[in-house]
């Protein structure tokens, strides 16, 4: 199951005030009740601990432990079972005020995939690491873009686009130069061209075979190119398994990236990356005919106070302070919030326009 951006952005705002808390002594409590897992068994677990804590020799340390583990077991008292997904609880003072207590807790129970892992801890941090795991993309995308001048290696996860490596070759053209027979330098010109598809397909090797989570592969360039990389005998078995497509682009190297993903979309439809693209080019669209959108922080919150705007576009890497705004203005109006990132040229475009912009309902004048 695919994490929106929306809601990997709501766990990663928990996820990051929670990696702040540190407490002096063992009292953080994190539980991960696993889908499936009997609640009640998990409630007389608690009331065990608390037993066990009660014996803490310092009073200090103690009076902490307890106040965390009674919170998290009233949380559980809130359920009759465990959510679909599981459950998640973290409970303690985040704080350390030394002067007042304040026990705080989280708990997550719409989470966006069963969980697995079972879990209770008390320690002076909390256990964030399966909850992190939770919301990474898993699937990653390689893209391979090359000629017989220059090559570029990219990958896709989720709504970004990285560039690992880019290669310049030493393969001349198809003009030889003066002085040379025609058979000597068609000779030299092939071997080069060979040296060339071992040299990217040893560099496709060492930048793709460590990518654990890599579902496939995309090849662009010109056909003879393209098809003598695919028949080169460095490039590895586990990734040739893995080529999706191998499809025609007039450019090659990083030029050719945008080209070669605009041609995936066939293959890639429910990525992410992909259907983000597809609103912001409608987006842009709608733009160049002055068609009900709006761009700009001021006037997409004009759009939204007087409820012309049907959604809005913003990327995720402007100010939390930002976004939050936005999202609980939006809460409002019926108002869709979509995040979406700048590591597309698409988003790179919105953002370099405030970052901003919205569908709107009906014309503003």
């Amino acid at each position: 199951m695919s994490l929106s951006p929306e809601k990997a952005y709501e766990l990663r705002k928990i996820i990051k005030r929670l990696e702040k808390a540190r407490a002096s002594a063992t009292e953080l409590v994190s539980l991960y009740i696993p889908a499936g897992f009997d609640i009640n068994t998990a409630k007389s677990q608690l009331t065990s601990e608390l037993s066990l804590s009660s014996n803490i020799k310092s009073k200090q340390t103690r009076k902490a432990v307890l106040a965390s583990i009674e919170k998290a077991s009233a949380e559980l008292k809130k359920y009759v079972k465990t959510p679909d997904n599981g459950l998640i609880v973290f409970t303690g003072d985040l704080e350390q005020n030394p002067n007042k207590m304040n026990v705080d807790s989280f708990v997550l129970d719409e989470l966006p995939m069963p969980l697995s892992i079972r879990i209770y801890r008390t320690e002076n941090r909390f256990i964030l690491e399966p909850l992190k795991d939770m919301i990474e993309e898993k699937n990653v995308f390689a893209l391979i873009c090359m000629d017989n001048n220059d090559a570029a290696i990219a990958v896709v996860k989720g709504s970004s686009m990285k560039t690992l490596a880019v290669l310049d070759s030493m393969v001349p053209g198809k003009m030889r130069a003066g002085g040379q027979s025609a058979a000597r330098f068609s000779r030299v010109r092939v071997g080069l061209m060979e040296a060339w598809y071992e040299e990217v397909a040893k560099k496709a090797n060492e930048v793709l075979l460590p990518i654990k989570e890599l579902k496939g592969i995309i090849v662009g360039g010109p056909s003879q190119a393209k098809n003598s990389f695919l028949d080169e005998p460095a490039l590895s078995g586990e990734l040739k398994k893995k080529v999706l497509g191998a499809l025609d682009i007039g450019y090659a190297g990083e030029d050719g990236l945008k080209e070669l993903l605009d041609k995936s979309e066939e293959i890639l439809s429910q990525e992410s990356i992909i259907i983000e693209r597809k609103i912001i080019q409608e987006f842009f669209g709608r733009l160049a005919k002055d068609d009900k959108v709006a761009y700009g922080k001021k006037e997409v919150v004009e759009a939204i106070n007087l409820g012309a705007a049907q959604k809005v576009l913003i990327i995720e890497s402007m100010p939390e302070e930002l976004i939050d705004e936005i999202i609980e203005l939006s809460k409002n109006f019926n108002t869709e919030v979509v995040l979406v990132s700048e590591q597309t040229p698409e988003g790179e475009q919105l953002k370099m326009m405030g970052g901003i912009g919205a569908f709107l309902r009906y014309n503003l004048s």
